[in-house]
């Protein structure tokens, strides 16, 4: 699959990837209406990272 213009590609280990879910659910309960566009972007990368395979 090749990579999006404007995108970056991350290699990150299992425990990486539970850090970062672990740190964006915390960033979302901390957002409010001031911040909602934020709100939005990180709610929609929260979407991508639980829809994503397993990683090994």
């Amino acid at each position: 699959m090749d990579d999006a213009p404007g995108t970056l590609r991350l290699d990150l280990t299992p425990d990486e990837v539970n850090l970062l879910q672990t740190a964006l659910e915390m960033l979302e309960d901390t957002l409010g209406r001031e911040e909602a566009e934020e709100l939005e972007e990180v709610q929609a990368l929260l979407r991508r990272l639980r829809a994503a395979p397993p990683v090994d």
